[in-house]
């Protein structure tokens, strides 16, 4: 039988209910993985999937110098942190130095009292039993030493300077006394 044939049979009214019929259905969800189950056992999507992987890889010089920024990314990273802990280390050791020096100074004063306070001993021992030349000369010789060290530290020191000066001139021979022209008596050293 003729399609055609087949349209002079229907009535009008069937006529429009076949033209409101759809044209097209979607399928359902089932359709679609059955369909793409068996075109990947056929291998079908395994060519596809292979040319997606080879789209997806990137260029040689795009790799290249995103390798070159990270490895620049690292050594700038690296050398900052160098910086920042030689920095640190710098001024650590500048800490340490001046609390070094701050303790030193403390030293030196605690010593000085001491010497001090020992030479008062000294001389009060020595009002009372006149014979301690012995801890006078162990004085002279501290003194002597401290002064040395002063003008090692500081060479223009004056008061450092004289003091030795006065033990080489003491070392040297007596002294001897003259008058000048007012007739004030001034020493003379050897």
């Amino acid at each position: 039988m003729n399609p055609h044939e087949m349209d002079d049979e229907l009535t009008p009214e069937e006529h429009a209910l076949f033209a409101a019929l759809p044209r097209e259905r979607e399928p359902g969800r089932l359709l679609e993985e059955r369909t793409v189950r068996a075109l990947r056992e056929r291998g079908v999507l395994q060519a596809a999937a292979a040319e997606t992987r080879r789209r997806l890889r990137f260029p040689a010089a795009w790799v290249s110098g995103a390798i070159a920024a990270g490895i620049a990314l690292f050594l700038g990273g690296l050398a900052t942190g160098q910086y920042m802990g030689a920095r640190h280390a710098a001024e650590m050791v500048n800490a340490v130095q001046r609390q070094d020096a701050q303790n030193t100074a403390l030293l030196v004063q605690q010593t000085g009292t001491a010497y001090v306070q020992a030479l008062s001993r000294l001389s009060q021992v020595s009002d009372t039993t006149r014979g301690s030349s012995q801890g006078g000369e162990v004085a002279r010789q501290m003194l002597r030493q401290a002064a040395s060290e002063v003008v090692r530290i500081s060479p223009n020191d004056p008061v450092a300077s004289g003091i030795l000066a006065a033990f080489d001139r003491a070392r040297t021979g007596p002294a001897t006394t003259q008058r000048d022209s007012a007739g004030r008596q001034s020493v003379v050293w050897f």
